[in-house]
């Protein structure tokens, strides 16, 4: 099936627009009655049918503000994601279906309505009357109301179908109110809602300020606390004096210690004692150092006049030692008032560190309790501002409760229909009629195609392919002669001028020194008699060979023939088993050149491509006028598609009321595909007592010059 509709298209594609005529004329007739009787039968039916009014309107549907308090966010009451076909979905709703048949007075109108309904006489008969109730009606809103959205907008087109005009206008009235009607409701729900929800949960909070208040107080009273911001600015003050004096008392302590060191260390020596800053600045000791000085000089001196036991130099001796015992009772005594002053110092500085460490203690203790109460402040103080924020919650749901409108908004009311829109007999019959029409024409052309065989020339002028012959009928065939060499046997008959007739025009056309491969669809068309005729017709007056390659089903010519040597042809030349020089042998009696199919038998295309052929054809093309190649069909193997891109010109022999026309263009198709193209059409056995223009041609011209000379 897929090739037959594969072959179809394939006509299509080469314009066989004659054909299409061809087929429309010859069943003309019966095309047209029999699309007229399907069409009266849709216009009978058309008649019959309920008509049907179609009632639209158009209607936008706003965006929700974000103003006040959006419930639905805190809540999450109804989803805000993708929004229009929500707002859709609502509209075709039980809900909302509910708001028109809970109405009494409108659904009144439509049972009102609906049994003013009139039926003709077919419904009246076949259609069982209807209970129009509730369910009824709900049924008719889903069925017959359908909307879209325009586009990137907002917008939604609405519309209603009834057999009543009326009916139609009320639906869409009423679920255009209805939405309305359940948008404003359930806002007004959602607000109750809310508002209930926010009372409650401002009765909680005003339990929870009261909490929270009560341990802010409790915690005060339990901790005695009035203003810990003063106590803890004076402990902080506090502190840092201790810490001041603790720092000079540590300092002064390490200086002491230092000094002591120094004195201890100096054991005596007068000089080292000096060096001490403390004890160089006392007057006691710089006297004594003064004297000891003054008085080692006097020494000295008078070492110079008197012996060591001279009175004098004892004396002055005796005050020395004084004087250094002097110092040394005073250095005692610094030693000891030192060491009293360091421990002096060691006690304050133990006690400066004791009143520091309670001080801390307190200071840490006034944070704990400043911290403590500051958590119970901010409880109060988070409680009042929810309890506000809640507060102003309910003012501001019940002005908006006040304000509740719908966001769907009319663009264009709900139109009344003043003529019915289906069903439109005049318009379904002309429809009917044409799709009929095509119908029954497709399945006739559809079998002509498989059926069809091409019988005149005129059935392929469209292909705009030039037709290089036409090959009258051979119905009684001379005694001794045969079809293959009708031309040189029967030189006067009108299938002989009929070759001679191709020769001129190929002569015209196309040029010498090249390849002509001659083909058709399948076996038995005709295109080895037309082939072998036409290198027949050639060899007279040029170098002419002949080919036979079809290898897989060769022709008569190895048996037509009686050659006197073994037959090698083609086969062996492409397998490479056997030399140019071997293959080529004479027809009996002319100057023809032919290659035989030879012995071997294979699949050409397994063995050589396009390139290896076109080789072997150029190489004859230098010693030979004409190449005639014979080669085998195109539908039943794939060795022509080769041949057709190796040739230079390419033949194609047609069979007249043989050839079917499907075979054919999907071979011209096959063709084309490989990227070759067909050069001429030969039309074969045509029978020419059918057609008066042929019939006079073939059997009258040819006669009459043959028998003048």
């Amino acid at each position: 099936m897929i090739e037959r509709i594969n072959s179809l298209l394939n006509i299509f594609d080469v314009g066989d627009l004659k054909f299409f005529v061809l087929v429309a004329k010859k069943n003309l007739k019966n095309l047209v009655i029999l699309s007229l009787i399907i069409s009266l039968f849709v216009l009978v039916i058309s008649l019959n049918q309920e008509k049907k009014y179609l009632s639209s309107a158009t209607i936008v549907i706003e965006p929700e503000e974000n103003k006040i308090v959006n419930i639905e966010e805190v809540y999450s009451i109804e989803a805000q994601s993708n929004r229009i076909n929500n707002q859709m979905a609502i509209l075709k709703s039980d809900e909302v279906q509910e708001y028109i048949v809970k109405d009494e007075k409108n659904a009144m109108k439509f049972k009102n309505l609906y049994s003013d309904t009139n039926q003709n006489f077919f419904q009246r008969i076949f259609t069982k009357r209807k209970i129009i109730d509730d369910n009824f009606l709900k049924n008719i809103l889903t069925n017959n109301f359908s909307l879209r959205n325009i586009p990137r907008s907002d917008v939604l087109e609405l519309s209603f179908v009834s057999t009543n005009p009326k009916i139609s206008q009320l639906a869409l009235i009423s679920i255009i109110d209805s939405y309305q009607r359940y948008e404003i409701d359930s806002k007004i729900k959602i607000t109750n809602y809310a508002n209930q929800k926010i009372s409650e949960r401002l009765k909680e909070l005003v339990a929870q300020m009261d909490i929270a208040q009560k341990k802010l107080s409790n915690y005060k009273k339990d901790n005695n606390l009035v203003d810990t911001g003063n106590v803890k600015e004076l402990k902080i003050k506090e502190i840092q004096s201790i810490s001041s004096r603790i720092v000079e008392a540590k300092k002064n302590y390490q200086e002491q210690q230092n000094d002591l060191l120094s004195i201890k260390v100096a054991d005596g020596d007068i000089d080292a004692l000096l060096a001490i800053k403390d004890l160089r600045s006392r007057d006691e000791i710089s006297n004594i150092k003064a004297s000891l000085t003054a008085n080692e000089s006097n020494i000295q001196s008078l070492s110079l006049i008197y012996t060591k036991k001279h009175p004098k130099i004892i004396q002055a001796n005796d005050l020395n030692d004084n004087l250094k015992t002097q110092l040394k009772d005073i250095l005692d005594e610094n030693i000891q008032q030192k060491a009293f002053e360091l421990s002096n110092l060691d006690n304050f500085i133990k006690l400066s560190e004791d009143e520091l460490q309670k001080a801390t203690d307190e200071l840490r203790i006034v944070e704990e309790k400043e911290a403590g109460m500051l958590k119970f402040s901010r409880e109060v103080e988070s409680s009042r501002k929810l309890y506000e924020s809640f507060l102003q919650r309910v003012k501001e749901t019940n002005e908006a409760q006040n304000l509740q409108v719908s966001r769907l908004k009319v663009i264009e009311t709900p139109s009344l229909p003043t003529s019915h829109f289906s069903p439109k007999p005049s318009k379904n019959f002309i429809f009917s009629f044409l799709i009929s029409f095509i119908a029954v024409y497709g399945l006739l052309y559809y079998r002509e195609m498989n059926s069809s065989v091409i019988k005149s020339p005129e059935a392929i002028d469209s292909l705009n392919i030039p037709q290089i012959g036409i090959l009258p009928r051979v119905e009684n065939l001379k005694r001794g002669y045969h079809i293959l060499q009708m031309f040189v046997e029967d030189s006067a008959s009108s299938f002989a001028e009929s070759i001679r007739s191709a020769r001129a025009i190929v002569e015209s056309k196309f040029d010498k020194n090249k390849s002509y491969m001659i083909t058709s669809s399948n076996p038995s068309e005709g295109k080895t008699t037309f082939a072998f005729n036409f290198a027949l017709s050639l060899e007279k007056s040029n170098k002419v060979i002949f080919i036979e390659a079809d290898i897989r089903r060769p022709s008569v010519l190895n048996g037509f023939y009686q050659f006197d040597k073994e037959i090698l042809g083609l086969g062996e030349i492409i397998s490479n088993s056997a030399q140019l020089s071997e293959v080529i042998f004479k027809v009996p009696g002319t100057n023809l050149d032919i290659i035989t199919s030879g012995e071997k038998r294979f699949d050409m295309s397994d063995i050589v491509n396009k390139e290896q052929i076109k080789k072997f054809f150029d190489l004859l093309k230098m010693n030979y006028d004409y190449v005639i190649i014979d080669s085998p069909p195109v539908q039943p193997v794939s060795d022509t598609l080769i041949l057709t891109q190796a040739s230079d010109y390419n033949l194609f022999v047609i069979r007249s009321e043989e050839t079917r026309t499907v075979s054919f263009m999907s071979s011209i198709k096959k063709i084309q595909n490989v990227g070759a193209k067909i050069n001429g059409i030969v039309i074969n056995d045509l029978d020419t007592s059918k057609d008066s223009y042929y019939s006079y041609y073939y059997n009258y011209s040819p006669a009459y010059y043959y028998n003048k000379n």
